[in-house]
C-alpha cells in the first residue's frame, strides 16, 4: 500500500481533517482513568468515526484480540517511550520497529520528541531515522513534537512551536502534533511553518471547556488540520460527550459555542448506538454520523 493511500485513510474525504485519539499515555504515567479497556475506547473510536487511535504496539494487540472490530478506524503504531519513575522522563527511548508496524498492520508509525533536553539530539536522530525506513515502505509518520513546558501566550513560546512544525517537516515527517499557541494569529503562524499538516495537541485535562473548545477552534481556523487529543478526552466525565463536540468542530466546523451546547446537552440525550459487534448492523444505525462515514 502506498503511502498516499495511507495519508487518505486517516484524513477525512470531505473534511480533510482528522481526529486521532492518542492513548499511550500508560506507559508514562501508568493506569490513567479512561484507558482501561482498549475494547471500550476503540467502541468509542467506531461510534464517532474517530480517524485513528495511536498506542503502543501491545495495546492495539489487545484491541484487535476483542470482540470489537476496528471499522472505520484505523491504528497507528507509537514507537516512543519514557516512564515518571525515570530521573529524566523527557528521554524518549525507541521501544518498536517500523517492521512491526507493517506486522500488526498499522496504518501509520508516531514518534514523540521532546525539544530544548539534554537528549533532544538522539531523539531527533530517530525521529530522521525512522522517516527514512518509514519512507522506503509507503507509512507515514506522526511527529509528536512537544516544546519546553512556558506561557504560551509568549512570542518566543509560539516561535519554539513553528519551529518545532518546522523540524518535524525538514526531518521527513509526514504530520506533526504540536501545542497550540495562545492567540489565531499565532496558530496561523505556526501552521505556516513549513507545508506539513499540523494537529493540536490536547495537554493536560481542562476544567473550562469553553475555553478549551475555542481553542480548537482558533486552531482549525488558523489552517490546523485537525486534533489529537487524548486526556482531554479519555479522562473527561463524559467522554462520549465530548467525542461528539470536538467530531463536530473538526468535520462540521461548527462554532466554539455550539460544541460547548452539543455538549452539554449530549447528556441528556439517548445513545446514538448500542454496543455493536457487526460493522454493517451498526453503520447502519449512524444516522447522525453517516455523512461522515
Amino acid at each position: 500500500m502506498s503511502k498516499l493511500l495511507r495519508l487518505s485513510k486517516i484524513f477525512h474525504p470531505k473534511s480533510g481533517r482528522s481526529f486521532m485519539l492518542p492513548v499511550d499515555h500508560g506507559t508514562t504515567y501508568g493506569p490513567l482513568n479512561g484507558i482501561s479497556s482498549m475494547p471500550d475506547l476503540l467502541r468509542m473510536a467506531n461510534r464517532f468515526r474517530l480517524q485513528a487511535i495511536i498506542a503502543h504496539k501491545g495495546a492495539i494487540r489487545r484491541a484487535l484480540e476483542s470482540s470489537e472490530s476496528p471499522w472505520g478506524t484505523e491504528f497507528i503504531l507509537h514507537l516512543s517511550a519514557s516512564t515518571q519513575m525515570s530521573p529524566d522522563m523527557s528521554r524518549k527511548q525507541i521501544v518498536s520497529t517500523v517492521r512491526h508496524g507493517l506486522q500488526i498492520g498499522a496504518i501509520g508509525l508516531s514518534v514523540h520528541i521532546n525539544l530544548g533536553v539534554p537528549q533532544e539530539h538522539e531523539m531527533l536522530r530517530d525521529l530522521g531515522l525512522i522517516c527514512d525506513e518509514a519512507y522506503a515502505w509507503g507509512l507515514p509518520v506522526l511527529a509528536m513534537m512537544n516544546v519546553p513546558d512556558e506561557d504560551l501566550s509568549d512570542r518566543a513560546a509560539t516561535n519554539k512551536i513553528a519551529h518545532a512544525v518546522r523540524i518535524a517537516g525538514e526531518l521527513g515527517a509526514d504530520l506533526v502534533k504540536v501545542q497550540t499557541p495562545a492567540t489565531p494569529q499565532r496558530a496561523a503562524e505556526a501552521v505556516a511553518a513549513f507545508t506539513i499538516p499540523v494537529l493540536m495537541a490536547g495537554g493536560s485535562s481542562v476544567g473550562d471547556k469553553l475555553a478549551f473548545f475555542r481553542g480548537v477552534r482558533d486552531m482549525l481556523d488558523a489552517g490546523g488540520k485537525g486534533l489529537c487529543i487524548g486526556r482531554n478526552l479519555f479522562e473527561d466525565s463524559r467522554p462520549d460527550d465530548m467525542c461528539r463536540a470536538l467530531g463536530d468542530l473538526v468535520h462540521r466546523d461548527c462554532s466554539a459555542e455550539e460544541a460547548y451546547e452539543t455538549y452539554l446537552a449530549a447528556a441528556s440525550r439517548m445513545p446514538l448506538i448500542a454496543k455493536q459487534t457487526e460493522p454493517d448492523s451498526a453503520a447502519a444505525q449512524f444516522d447522525t454520523w453517516e455523512e461522515y462515514a
